[in-house]
């Protein structure tokens, strides 16, 4: 069950002001199959990217959190159920990578996550793939391209869960 304190906009969060925790009220109806729309965690550490991806996200009816680096992430995904993560590779004091090994350390589920990049290489592909992103894209980022993974990611696991309600 969703806080009520996290349904009010531009709220912070109680345990570091820094994090932007934002939803919401209701699903504008292109999730039909849950009352409660998904929550993506937006982690970069530049405000712009997280504006363009906050923006996109919400337009399909997604509840956004946001948080400047790995750290601040963490105590995201402590306070909250997230369902998908949308993270940079490189941010001050937690990278991208760092992050999501750190969720799967601590972790019984871990949420699935696309990793966006300025660098390709294959090291940081492979990184990043091995600390459980589900896709690595470059920078600039498609926008249509994230949203196409996270609706599909998002619409197996609400199907899945349906499955098992039944």
């Amino acid at each position: 069950m969703m806080p009520l304190w996290f349904a009010d906009l531009q709220k912070r969060s109680p345990i570091n002001p820094s994090i932007s925790v934002e939803s919401q009220e209701k699903s504008d109806g292109k999730n039909p199959e849950s009352s409660n729309p998904a929550s993506i965690l937006i982690v970069d550490d530049s405000i712009d990217c997280r504006m363009i991806l906050r923006t996109a996200m919400e337009g399909e009816g997604f509840c956004c959190l946001e948080a400047a680096n790995g750290m601040a992430a963490l105590k995201v995904f402590h306070e909250i159920r997230i369902d998908f993560i949308i993270t940079d590779f490189q941010m001050p004091h937690m990278n991208g990578c760092e992050f999501l090994e750190e969720l799967s350390r601590e972790a019984i589920c871990c949420p699935l996550a696309v990793m966006i990049t300025g660098s390709l290489a294959d090291s940081v592909r492979m990184r990043a793939m091995h600390a459980g992103a589900l896709a690595v894209l470059s920078k600039p980022f498609d926008q249509k391209k994230i949203l196409e993974i996270v609706r599909e990611v998002v619409h197996r696991k609400q199907k899945a869960l349906h499955l098992l309600n039944d």
